[in-house]
């Protein structure tokens, strides 16, 4: 009875938590890192971080060329077609009005793959201009490969050793 009450008590702290993901809730779309989008914000553009500036992960679905939204703002009015795919990789179009460096305004329908672009990847700036405090850290980013390991190590896809040691070796980084 005693070894029972004790695997009650002690599984939940054996269970890994659960990966950061993005969701949609009440009007608000949340990024892994906890960023939202809702109407009414403002989003700042920054450079694109492609070739020549152009943007990987923000597309223009209506026309607009895609070097106008450099350096640019835009208000929400709507989001729609929230997709979020089994990699955890969250789409979204939205639809606003821009706000050109020249001051001028056109309505915009935007496609953005929202965590890739607020990323902190060190050697690339981010695409859209979010606080310090909601950039896609390494600490997130070594939280989901930590989990990707446990998965694989509970399936039986690797050994307790090969676990360790892929563990030991991300933990060092």
């Amino acid at each position: 009875m005693i070894k029972v009450l004790f695997t009650f008590l002690l599984s939940p702290l054996m269970l890994p938590a659960q990966d950061p993901k993005p969701y949609y809730k009440n009007d608000t779309l949340y990024a892994t890192c906890g960023y939202a989008f809702y109407k009414g914000q403002t989003l700042h553009f920054a450079k694109g971080t492609g070739k020549k500036g152009q943007f990987r992960y923000i597309t223009i679905k209506n026309g607009f060329a895609a070097h106008s939204l450099i350096n640019s703002s835009m208000l929400i009015k709507d989001l729609q077609n929230i997709q979020i795919t089994p990699l955890d990789v969250g789409y979204v179009d939205i639809i606003g009005t821009v706000i050109f460096k020249d001051s001028s305004k056109g309505n915009v329908v935007i496609q953005v793959a929202f965590d890739k672009a607020i990323e902190n990847d060190p050697n690339l700036h981010t695409e859209l201009v979010v606080p310090p405090q909601f950039r896609n850290s390494s600490r997130v980013i070594l939280h989901q490969q930590l989990n990707k390991l446990f998965t694989l190590y509970a399936s039986g896809s690797i050994s307790k050793e090969a676990y360790e040691a892929q563990k030991s070796k991300l933990l060092e980084q």
